[in-house]
Formats: structure tokens, sequence, C-alpha cells
């Protein structure tokens, strides 16, 4: 058996499917979950990220019976792109409107959710159906590795812990190698990072001690424009205050891809006198990157080091950061010289 802690402090006793609950275990946990999960539902596309490299025999990704926005995304994953073809995956509504019908349907043994933003809400209405979730907090963790390494999670719930712990090991130690590669470049390369919304009514930022400003100043040895708002996640502030900062940046990460960026222009008042504009080192992500990006956490490592200190990684062409054209809305891959 294991025990389990998630993200909002449920207790659970994973036990194999062919084990009885043992006495003493009675009343001392949330619940009990037998495992490996063989029906379940995911709130996000990360969540499917982090079960993929898991699922070397198929049994991880054949437990998927719902996605939350599934039809809506783009699949990157092939098995996924396949699940929804043949009806073995289904859309099970937005996460802000959820189609609670068709997840009764499926009666999952969990839903894989994540706490605030719209899943404070899925969870409220998880424990009023008496539906097991589980929450995962990977969005909160202070670095990228951090992140990734929620599919140790994910691996207990399969039964697949040795597949996580080799998978984990290689993103770890190809990760690290970016800290080395970075070590003595010049650690004043001023990067900014963020995209305004002017319908929500700001820009989004990563916080000084979130995993992308980390990413910046503690791998690749970087500088980041706010490190004076301090915690993990993001924060909206207005869109004068990102200028004034952002202007005077070396690269501006915009975190989105040219799907959603037709309206750049007009939401980024003034964005030709930027610095990092004039000189060329504007970047948005690639399509992929919320879903083979997490899975392939090394590989951005990798990028973000390369257009932050290209002459550390000279002759390496990047996947998951590219360099963003506003005038056309494209981008492609950028080539360190």
């Amino acid at each position: 058996y294991k025990i389990f802690e998630d993200a909002t402090g449920q207790k659970f006793l994973l036990i194999n499917e062919s084990q009885q609950v043992p006495e003493w275990a009675d009343g001392m946990y949330d619940k009990v979950i037998y495992v490996p999960l063989k029906n379940v539902v995911a709130m996000s596309s990360t969540h499917i990220a982090l079960m993929e490299p898991l699922n070397d025999d198929g049994s991880v990704m054949s437990s998927v019976k719902g996605i939350m926005w599934g039809g809506y995304y783009t699949w990157y994953f092939d098995d996924v792109k396949e699940g929804f073809n043949n009806g073995s995956i289904i859309d099970v509504g937005s996460s802000y409107n959820p189609d609670w019908d068709k997840i009764t349907n499926i009666s999952p043994q969990v839903i894989f959710v994540y706490p605030g933003y719209s899943g404070d809400a899925i969870i409220a209405k998880c424990k009023d159906l008496n539906i097991t979730y589980v929450a995962d907090s990977e969005y909160l963790e202070g670095t990228y590795l951090a992140r990734c390494e929620w599919v140790k999670m994910f691996a207990a719930f399969y039964n697949k812990e040795d597949a996580a712990k080799k998978y984990f090991a290689r993103v770890d130690k190809r990760s690290w190698n970016v800290v080395r590669k970075t070590y003595g470049c010049n650690s004043n390369v001023l990067v900014a990072w963020g995209k305004n919304y002017p319908s929500y009514g700001g820009t989004y930022v990563p916080k000084a001690q979130s995993y992308v400003a980390k990413g910046i100043m503690a791998f690749c040895h970087g500088d980041y424009i706010f490190t004076d708002i301090p915690g993990t996640g993001s924060s909206k502030i207005d869109y004068e205050t990102f200028a004034e900062r952002a202007k005077d940046a070396d690269i501006w990460v915009v975190p989105s891809n040219t799907n959603w960026l037709s309206s750049f222009k007009d939401s980024h008042p003034g964005y030709t006198t930027f610095k990092s504009v004039q000189n060329g080192r504007l970047f948005c992500i690639s399509p992929d990157y919320w879903q083979l990006g997490l899975m392939n956490t090394d590989e951005v490592l990798m990028d973000l080091g390369t257009i932050i200190h290209p002459e550390a990684f000279s002759g390496r062409t990047t996947h998951f950061f590219l360099k963003y054209d506003p005038d056309t809305n494209t981008a492609e891959p950028y080539t360190a010289n």
C-alpha cells in the first residue's frame, strides 16, 4: 500500500486491487483508492503531459476517458488524438463549465484537478457529487524541474514509480547541464516575460519566485524585470507598468503562440520602441509548449538558455521558444550563432 497527500491536503490510501483494506486504516484516510487506475478524467493538458512519460505499456493513457477542454485543444500526443477520433476519450466541457452529466456517466475513479482558478469550483462540485478528486499544483512550483517532478504523483496511482524515476533522472541531468553551460555568462541579460490582455484589464507576468523567473535567473543566469513582485505563480499588473520596464529588456518572451497573437500589435502599444523588438529578440512559444514542453522540461530549459545566452549554445536551434515577427504574426525556430 501507499499513503499519499495531495495539493489540498487530502490523504489517500492507495492499495492494489487484490488487497483488502487493512483494519488499522479504517477512518484514517479521506479516501481509499485502488490502483492502478483504469478510469479517470483530467482537467488539464498539463496532467496529460505528466502521464505520458509513464505510458510505456499503454495502460496509463488507456485509463483516460475524459479531458476538460479536450475538443478545444490541438493535441500533440498521438494517443490522445487517436482517443478522441475513436471515441475512447471524450471532451467533458471546459474547466469553467464542465459537462457533469458526461462526467458522471464516465463514473471516474478519480478526477485530476488543480486548485485555484476554475479548479476550486470543480473541487466543490466533486464534493457535492461525491466524486474522488486528486489535486496537483505543479503550476505553483518554484522551478521548471519541480513542476516536472509531479510526474511522481501520477506514478503512484499507476504503480509506475520505476518509470517515473528513470524519466525524471534523465530530465534532471540534462536540465542541470543548462546551469553549467550558462555559468560565467553575462548575468545582466535582462528578460521580460508577459502578454497584455486588454479584455482582462492587465498584463500577466511571472512572480519573482515562480518557476519562470527561477528558470531565467537560476538555471539560465539571466536577469528578470520583476524581481520585486514576490511569490510563485503570476500577477496581473497594468500594461503601462509592464511597458515601462519591458522597453529596456534585452529579450521579451510572449507566453502565447501565433494562433492567439493576431491582435498583438493593438494589445501592446509602443512595442516598436522596445529594445528587444528593435534588436530582433522578441520571442513567443510554440503551439505544443503546454503539452510537449512540460514533458520535455530539459529541452525547454535548453531553449531558454539558447535565447538568453546564444554564445553558450552556438549552432543550437530552438523548438519551444520561437523568434516572433509581429508584422506578419509568424514565428520560426531560432538558431544561436
